[in-house]
């Protein structure tokens, strides 16, 4: 059995591997699980796989996201202070699932370009902070910023591959989702970029990878924005034919909307 107590994460590389491979071993459990116990029968298999990989996601999401905030709010370390115990098994644990993820993408061809680069940046700035013992409060605050989003993102995506993006169920996820969101990154991330880069100690890699997600949330910020628009005309339109969308049902009526066949789907992950 893996003892906590009694290994050192900081300093120990064979311990470091020990906790990535255990945690490895969790996240391809736990889909494993979900994949024995989730059916989704009237789906295609794609989807079926996309929306049990989703629910990992989730989990890992809202596990990270307690860690980081634990940290960030109990331990109070500073930008360019040495990588704790605690930060150390968040980011291994968290790179794991990366790994996970990233494989299980690529087997079950649910993966695109955004996502690779994406993986790839972060399994690579988690190991460069793992390893040097410094970049964590970086990598930690980033890890906060990205998951406080997590589930209304994979839920929004969720609804919407089972029929129901024309409900007010989606719209309540998307709105928080994009809240969150912009809220968040548009805060914490630039206040994470300002603090590392000054710091000498911190990895290069672990800079650049924390200026990618500043640019990353710029962008998608940018992109919400023409969603939230686009979405205020689609209401004047509903309001104006007095059709209404329900919670858990889509309103037949929709059928009747100029926009309904012509929607696109929005790449904000």
């Amino acid at each position: 059995m893996l003892n906590l107590e009694n290994i050192d994460l900081v300093n120990s590389t064979s311990n470091q591997v020990k906790v990535f491979c255990y945690s490895f071993f969790i996240w391809t459990s736990i889909f494993a699980i979900i994949n024995q116990k989730v059916h989704l029968k009237n789906h295609p298999k794609k989807i079926q796989d996309d929306i049990k990989n989703r629910i990992v996601s989730i989990i890992h999401g809202a596990i990270t996201f307690w860690a980081a905030a634990y940290i960030i709010l109990v331990e109070q370390p500073s930008f360019g202070a040495v990588n704790s115990q605690t930060m150390q098994f968040t980011m291994i644990i968290s790179a794991s699932y990366f790994v996970y993820d990233f494989l299980a993408c690529l087997y079950y061809d649910l993966a695109d370009m955004s996502l690779v680069s994406h993986h790839s940046l972060a399994i690579c700035g988690y190991a460069v902070a793992t390893i040097s013992k410094f970049g964590a409060p970086s990598s930690i605050w980033g890890l906060m910023s990205a998951e406080v989003s997590n589930f209304p993102m994979h839920m929004r995506v969720i609804f919407r591959q089972v029929g129901l993006r024309h409900t007010k169920l989606y719209e309540a996820c998307e709105w928080a989702y994009f809240a969150l969101y912009i809220i968040f990154r548009g805060s914490l991330v630039p206040y994470m970029v300002w603090n590392t880069w000054p710091e000498s100690e911190v990895p290069l890699l672990v800079k650049i990878t924390a200026t990618g997600l500043f640019l990353q949330s710029v962008y998608f910020i940018f992109e919400m924005k023409k969603i939230l628009t686009r979405q205020y005309f689609q209401y004047q339109e509903r309001k104006k034919k007095n059709i209404h969308h329900y919670w858990f049902s889509v309103n037949p009526r929709v059928q009747e909307l100029s926009y309904i066949n012509n929607q696109r789907k929005d790449k904000v992950f």
